[in-house]
């Protein structure tokens, strides 16, 4: 088993992805907030149930999925970005983002003192 094939930092790494992703996709939709006919664009993680391949228990995933709204039209010139969600989105996905990199951190400092300590 390599050293870094952990289902922790696996779910770690996802997370810090989606997050990216959310914080990407907020701050293009700022950037057109002014661009005629733009539709704001939003990321949901849709879980999937996934068997395994040699009959053991299901796996839940999540799949990050890029969504534009057409629902709604915030003014006459088609463009529906509101500039307020849009930014409380990139807080709340820096707060999550900060989350988990400081657990990824956590992770490596227990690595890190283990290996270090390893044979004393």
């Amino acid at each position: 088993m390599p050293l870094f094939d952990d289902r922790a930092l696996g779910a770690l790494e996802r997370g810090m992805d989606g997050m990216w992703l959310k914080q990407q996709i907020a701050s293009h939709n700022i950037a057109n907030v002014e661009t005629p006919g733009y539709k704001a664009k939003h990321v949901e993680f849709k879980e999937v149930l996934k068997k395994t391949e040699d009959g053991g228990e299901p796996v839940k995933e999540y799949r990050t999925v890029v969504s534009v709204d057409e629902s709604t039209q915030a003014r006459a010139d088609g463009n529906n970005v509101q500039v307020e969600s849009e930014e409380l989105e990139l807080w709340k996905t820096y707060v999550e983002y900060s989350t988990l990199t400081s657990r990824m951190s956590k992770k490596f400092s227990s690595l890190r003192y283990v290996i270090n300590n390893a044979g004393k």
